[in-house]
């Protein structure tokens, strides 16, 4: 099969250098004998330097300060890849995107390192789902690349609270010979809130380590799958779900039905002795009623990696909250963050330039 031609573009927004590569679409897969060409728009960091090597496709740099002078060679890409910002996922220069497109006439895949598209939604909206609409375009994400980190985050945060490390801590500073009764995992109920590929890895991670009981929050629990949740529950079951569960581990992407979709009733339903684990996005949890029911002992803790706002603003009053465990949406930024990236992205690029489906398909109405 003679594959099209590929290739990346390099982007300078402001201060900021980021990289445009596209890849071939499957119609015009055989017309040409060069390789296929990309585009990739990408934010600061070294996810370009570990690129894999060899691959079938050419990189071409663009300045995004003059694309008219490179429009010709844009309209001939038929992919387009978004790199996030490194550590700042939710990031996304959608007007870039959006003035980039009308450029890219024969893009047909779009890519999306990172595994929430939230970022992406004004792209998305302006863009991409018109396109969709006429069968011209997909879109995929980094989903599953980072699953295995965030249960392993999940389990860390879930011990913090079992074992009260911090007691163990404050013992060891103050001198303080401490014999309390330490606490146990195996017949805890962990419930999962979002049953994608993070929510059922941190759920065969606490069942595997544990031995603990799985019940899994989906939007509609007849869509059941093969997974480890011992019990699903829909959405309109969501209060009594709360309320087994010792811990709770949300991982729902944020689209319009999942804001703050942990509020207060959901909250107010958790046992005192509960622990809330948030490793989504931040905006699905309701910062107010979770301050308010930290404060207020009206649940044993909380583990956050991701907020609605990034980085948490300093006044807020999540960072006074002593029952807290708070990190800087890093729970997933591990020492191969980007080569689990390239390897799901490389996924798909076989996937597209065989004419085969893609691997990890997004829907651009729900969102995930």
């Amino acid at each position: 099969r003679i594959l099209p031609f590929l290739g990346c573009v390099m982007l300078r927004v402001g201060t900021a250098r980021r990289v445009l590569c596209t890849v071939p679409g499957a119609a015009s897969r055989a017309m040409s004998s060069s390789k296929p060409l990309v585009a990739v728009v990408s934010g600061p960091g070294p996810a370009l330097d570990l690129m894999p090597k060899d691959l079938p496709v050419e990189i071409m740099m663009v300045d995004g300060e003059d694309l008219g002078a490179q429009a010709a060679k844009l309209s001939q890409a038929q992919g387009l890849l978004w790199i996030p910002t490194a550590g700042a996922p939710s990031s996304a220069p959608s007007d870039v995107l959006n003035r980039l497109w009308p450029m890219l006439s024969k893009v047909s895949w779009v890519h999306s390192f990172a595994a929430g598209v939230d970022g992406l939604k004004p792209f998305i909206d302006k863009s991409l789902k018109p396109a969709a609409e006429e069968g011209r375009v997909s879109l995929t994400n980094g989903r599953g690349a980072f699953s295995s980190s965030l249960a392993e985050y999940s389990l860390a945060a879930m011990l913090h609270f079992n074992k009260q490390l911090k007691r163990c801590e404050a013992n060891r500073a103050g001198r303080v010979w401490d014999n309390f009764v330490m606490d146990v995992m195996e017949d805890k109920t962990v419930g999962l809130v979002g049953y994608g590929s993070i929510g059922q890895s941190c759920g065969r991670a606490a069942k595997g380590a544990f031995g603990c009981r799985v019940l899994a929050l989906r939007r509609n629990a007849g869509d059941s799958s093969e997974g480890p949740a011992d019990e699903i529950f829909g959405f309109d079951d969501r209060l009594e779900f709360f309320k087994q569960c010792d811990y709770v581990i949300c991982s729902l992407p944020s689209t319009p039905l999942t804001q703050q979709f942990v509020g207060e009733a959901e909250l107010g339903a958790m046992k005192s002795s509960a622990v809330l684990i948030s490793i989504g996005r931040g905006a699905t949890i309701d910062e107010v009623a979770l301050e308010a029911a930290l404060r207020g002992k009206k649940i044993h803790g909380a583990a956050l990696d991701v907020f609605a706002t990034e980085p948490l603003p300093v006044e807020s009053g999540l960072w006074d909250c002593e029952n807290l465990l708070l990190t800087a949406h890093n729970a997933d930024y591990t020492a191969d963050y980007f080569e689990l990236g390239w390897k799901v992205w490389m996924e798909n690029l076989d996937k597209f330039l065989q004419g085969k489906p893609l691997a990890t398909p997004v829907d651009l109405n729900a969102g995930y």
